[in-house]
């Protein structure tokens, strides 16, 4: 988990949610595309799930076999 109120981390890998914006008074004025990566000891992206919609995120089952199959763990 990550915080990011000012959307920099979002941003940066290109993650803003470009149809959706949160609707939460008071809230964050832009909502990332959920995503969830798998990087190795090295840093090297191995792995990535994006959800379709802002309400869906990665099952952990869908997770943990890309850990084990990416990683080989």
């Amino acid at each position: 988990m990550l915080s990011d109120p000012d959307a920099t981390v979002i941003d940066q890998f290109g993650i803003r949610n470009q149809g959706i914006h949160s609707g939460i008074p008071g809230g964050p004025k832009v909502l990332p595309i959920p995503t969830t990566a798998l990087a190795d000891e090295k840093g090297i992206v191995r792995w990535v799930d994006q959800s379709e919609t802002y309400q869906h995120r990665s099952d952990p089952d869908y997770v943990l076999t890309a850990i084990q199959e990416a990683l080989g763990s």
